[in-house]
């Protein structure tokens, strides 16, 4: 989502800054828009003001898109957070998955909740656990009565 607000930005940016300065290419001397075709009259351009904002919208797209490419921090890294067996993950395939456990109060963390929150989450959801924020593999235990059986 933070790539399509980016290309927001770039393209209110790029549309403001071609209609404040209005180059001869796209306008009149009068300020109004210049016609779309072939004839050498000044009256006509290859690049019209409408050709260019289609244009614009896929080059700040694209632009959007590269710098969350190159520059992950500022861009979007979609995660999608699932609970996975640590048996699809193991190299032997003699272990055998640990069930999820169950906790009745989710861990104290900064993230998720603003500080000095004392709402509790509805019961039914995984929490990250905090012992495996480090590296590796992260685990997730189930905040509720029972864990969901898996099929």
């Amino acid at each position: 989502m933070e790539i399509l607000w980016l290309a927001i930005v770039l393209y209110s940016i790029g549309l403001g800054l071609v209609l404040h300065f209005k180059p001869a290419l796209m306008f009149n001397e009068n300020g109004t828009w210049k016609e779309f075709g072939y004839q050498r009259s000044s009256r006509h351009t290859m690049i019209p003001f409408w050709l260019f904002a289609v244009t614009w919208a896929f080059m700040s797209y694209a632009i959007a898109a590269g710098i969350s490419w190159v520059f992950p921090a500022f861009g979007v890294i979609a995660t999608a957070t699932s609970v996975v067996s640590q048996s699809e993950y193991s190299d032997s395939e003699d272990e055998e998955a640990q069930p999820v456990s169950t906790v009745d109060e989710p861990p104290r963390r900064g993230r998720g909740r603003p500080k000095g929150s004392t709402k509790k989450p509805r019961p039914g959801y995984y929490v990250l656990d905090p012992g495996t924020d480090k590296g590796g593999l992260r685990k997730y235990i189930y905040y509720g009565e029972e864990a969901p059986q898996e099929e």
